[in-house]
């Protein structure tokens, strides 16, 4: 292996095929008839994260595997419609690639059925050590730990690779995030964790009060997530409050999350404060909330240099 590309991204694990469905109410019980609208396909997981990066601006590559089936053909496809580079991503003989049915009803809300597949087999060795070095920043989703040592094991070693070499280390570790205190302790600053208040919590087995709490004697840095309550910054054993931004309709709030870990790094990355990539975040996030695919957002390559004119001015 190896590669002579240099990647402002690097995103490792969890790349998933969404399949919306739209139905008029949740839940759906058992026995009940629901025609649902058109189905619509989008990246998901840390591909969705991908995809808004590359949309604002960034050159982003996956790394992850996928299974050697139908549905694998067009999220890699979608990635390439992206400039997302896909030449790291493994086509997995005998497994499923995974996927997540998205099911949203007129309210907003939402349910997900789905299936781990292919993901979960990442192992130490589908890690380019290169790769990894010659990336400015890589994005880690700590999902498919829940799953698999052999996931875990091949996030340590990105994330060691990362530390030794001074790539920026960003990592999100979703529903496994009460797996995953073993690796937080790898992640220095200026290494960011980007978790939701429930994650959070289980981080550390507290409430979210005293979570807080312990990030702030860890003197790591955090961001917490709170929907429309904005978001907590933790860094260095300070707490800031980054405001949300205001929002007049939901259609949905599934990728709302990815949309802003893409948006804080790419912040990040073009020199924004941590206090302005968050803010810049929380637009982006707003954004997502408007529609259903992550291919459905819009190109905002010059949204980074608006904003640092003045935010007023990106909206």
């Amino acid at each position: 292996m190896g590669c002579s590309l240099v990647f402002d991204l690097l995103v490792v694990s969890d790349c998933v095929l969404d399949i919306y469905y739209r139905v008029r109410r949740l839940p759906i019980r058992a026995y009940d008839l629901v025609v649902a609208s058109e189905p619509v396909l989008s990246p998901g997981g840390a591909c969705s994260v991908a995809v808004i990066a590359s949309r604002l601006g960034l050159k982003v590559a996956v790394i992850d595997k996928l299974g050697n089936d139908p549905f694998s053909i067009p999220l890699i496809n979608m990635l390439n419609n992206a400039n997302v580079y896909t030449g790291f991503i493994k086509r997995m003989n005998g497994s499923y690639t995974t996927i997540s049915n998205n099911i949203i009803d007129e309210l907003g809300r939402h349910a997900f059925l789905g299936y781990v597949g292919a993901g979960a087999h990442l192992t130490p060795s589908d890690i380019d050590e290169q790769v990894v070095k010659s990336s400015k920043a890589v994005f880690i989703s700590g999902f498919n730990i829940a799953y698999s040592s052999d996931v875990k094991e091949a996030l340590i070693k990105v994330i060691k690779v990362s530390s030794d070499n001074g790539v920026m280390m960003f990592l999100d570790p979703g529903p496994a995030a009460g797996s995953v205190r073993e690796l937080i302790t790898l992640i220095k600053p200026p290494g960011v964790l980007l978790l939701n208040s429930d994650e959070a919590k289980a981080l550390y087995g507290l409430g979210l009060r005293d979570a807080v709490k312990a990030m702030r004697r860890s003197g790591g840095n955090f961001i917490i997530k709170l929907g429309s309550g904005g978001a907590l910054l933790v860094n260095n054993g300070n707490v800031k409050r980054c405001p949300a931004h205001k929002v007049k309709h939901v259609l949905t709030t599934i990728g709302a999350g990815d949309a802003f870990d893409a948006a804080y790094i790419t912040g990040l990355l073009r020199g924004l404060s941590s206090y302005e990539a968050c803010r810049l975040a929380n637009y982006v996030a707003s954004l997502r909330l408007n529609v259903l695919s992550t291919m459905d957002m819009p190109d905002m390559s010059d949204l980074v240099t608006q904003w640092i004119k003045g935010p007023s001015d990106a909206n």
